[in-house]
């Protein structure tokens, strides 16, 4: 039996490969079992996975009468004109080494020039950026840029391998939303998306109009998942707000505590401060170090309160009880917490912040003589600034919705 003839017995009993979406059929097949399709791929095409509408890899078979029938992948790609109906033209990878060679100088001599990372320097890229506190943003946005659809996949893998959830539990929480948001958005949505971010801190009617804008450009779908996520901020800053004046939340500890709520949600404080990567192991430390200088006030309970970095700049949060008015000492504890961080790893900056439902009169007069790297709220003036900030935020994108 000729070689040829083979061929054609073959593709008698083989399943049919739908020219559209790749599909496996059963021989004699007159429609894709998945797409409805209709047209198949030639006999020799054994398996196909499109790229495009008109590019697709698969596994062909060699035509025999230019020598022995082999399996290869095969670069397709078909377009009309000319006097045909239709035009293809494709390149055959015929070996391991040859596939090698491609691969090496892809990722090796090309991916460089043009700026694109494979899978595996974005994974250690972000890994190295979330366990140092330095370059998450810079990380982030490239892969944003080139490969969203990655994002939530990379850090659930990085948490798996040991990264730690509570690590970067809020990290991971706001880089999926906005995963889920990149997939499927163009360029321009990308781009304008990030820059909607830095807008954000902005509070002027000016800023404002600029966003207002910029939604414009926008597809309804994109704006309905910008609005979610605001609206999503606004019920966090809801609970906070029916949590923070409850004594007895002050008691819960772990995940659910207070400080953990706002370690989640620190735009609240600073929208600079969205991926902040929280610091639970500093956090700890420093705990343990305050209840052994201070056994009488903690006790066997460490001290809680927020810690965590971003860009190289240390950031501490303390929240007190509403039944406490904030004092200089209060200020003053705050500083040991940072004093006991440099014992731990090296900060760019620091920022401390003391939160409480009053302060009082001693605290505000010393406060004008203190470092600017100390900031003292209450809980009125956070929830109610950024309560404003957000409505307005939502309503403008309601409006764009219409």
């Amino acid at each position: 039996m000729s070689k040829q003839r083979e061929r054609t017995d073959l593709s008698k009993t083989q399943k049919l490969i739908c020219n559209k979406c790749g599909s496996e059929n059963v021989p004699g097949s007159t429609e894709c079992i998945k797409c409805k399709g209709t047209q198949f791929a030639p006999p020799w095409v054994k398996a196909k996975r499109p790229l495009t509408r008109q590019a697709s890899i698969e596994i062909t078979t060699s035509d025999p009468q230019y020598g022995p029938i082999q399996d290869r992948i095969t670069l397709s790609k078909w377009w009309r004109g000319g006097t045909s109906p239709q035009r293809n033209s494709s390149f055959h990878i015929v070996s391991p080494e040859q596939w090698e060679t491609i691969e090496r100088i892809i990722n090796e001599e090309m991916l460089p020039l043009i700026g694109w990372r494979s899978e595996i320097d974005h994974t250690l890229r972000l890994k190295e950026s979330l366990q140092s506190g330095h370059g998450i943003e810079d990380a982030v946005s490239d892969l944003l840029r080139q490969r969203p659809e990655l994002l939530s996949k990379l850090l659930k893998s990085l948490d798996a391998a040991g990264l730690g959830n509570q690590e970067i539990s809020g990290t991971v929480e706001t880089l999926s939303q906005l995963a889920s948001l990149m997939v499927g958005g163009t360029t321009r949505f990308r781009e304008t998306f990030i820059n909607l971010l830095q807008t954000l801190p902005k509070q002027s009617k000016k800023s404002l109009e600029e966003l207002e804008s910029l939604l414009q450009s926008w597809s309804l779908q994109q704006v309905t998942s910008v609005a979610q996520i605001v609206k999503s901020r606004l019920n966090t800053l809801e609970l906070f707000k029916n949590r923070v004046m409850d004594e007895q939340t002050y008691e819960i500890i772990g995940d659910n505590s207070i400080h953990r709520i706002l370690e989640k949600a620190m735009w609240m404080l600073d929208e600079r401060y969205w991926l902040l990567q929280s610091n639970a192991t500093l956090r700890k430390l420093i705990g343990e170090r305050m209840s052994g200088l201070d056994k009488k006030q903690y006790g066997k309970k460490r001290p809680d309160f927020v810690c965590g970095s971003i860009e190289g700049k240390l950031i501490v949060v303390e929240l007190k009880r509403p039944s406490k008015t904030l004092t200089i000492d209060d200020v003053n504890q705050l500083e040991t917490y940072l004093t006991l961080a440099e014992e731990y790893s090296q900060y760019s900056s620091f920022e401390a912040y003391l939160v409480g439902n009053s302060k009082g009169p001693d605290l505000m007069r010393r406060m004008k003589h203190r470092s600017n790297i100390y900031r003292v709220r209450t809980y009125s003036d956070l929830i109610d600034e950024t309560e404003k900030r957000y409505q307005e935020y939502f309503q403008l994108l309601e409006k764009t919705n219409e």
